[in-house]
């Protein structure tokens, strides 16, 4: 599922869009789960929960792990399996991307070309 053997941490984000008559629900289930997973889990670095403000079915979720075996720790975890199944019948779309960091060492400038003038 990761790719890239020398990265350090794991970055996930997902989009998730619920049903109309649940979103107060949802929004306070799934800040309990990012709570949890946040506080309880030691390779979850940030779990971060943002609504789209014109439209409040969908939500963002911004995840960062240790490495690979944090982030399948916490998709084995009791509170992660219990959210899915908490919120399984309320999410109608879901989907994930996966993330490498880039160093800033691996991002380079381009040489800027120096003109002088004289006065």
């Amino acid at each position: 599922m990761w790719r890239g053997t020398n990265i350090k941490s794991r970055s996930r984000s997902t989009t998730l869009r619920v049903r109309g008559d649940v979103i107060d629900r949802f929004r306070e289930r799934l800040l309990r789960h990012a709570r949890m997973s946040h506080d309880t889990e030691p390779g979850c670095h940030r779990f971060d929960v943002h609504q789209e403000t014109d439209d409040p079915t969908l939500f963002l979720l911004i995840e960062i792990y240790a490495d690979e075996i944090a982030f399948e720790a916490h998709r084995s975890s009791a509170h992660y399996l219990a959210f899915r199944e908490d919120v399984g019948d309320w999410v109608t779309e879901r989907t994930w991307w996966y993330w490498t960091k880039l160093e800033s060492g691996t991002l380079r400038r381009p040489e800027r070309q120096r003109r002088e003038t004289s006065p």
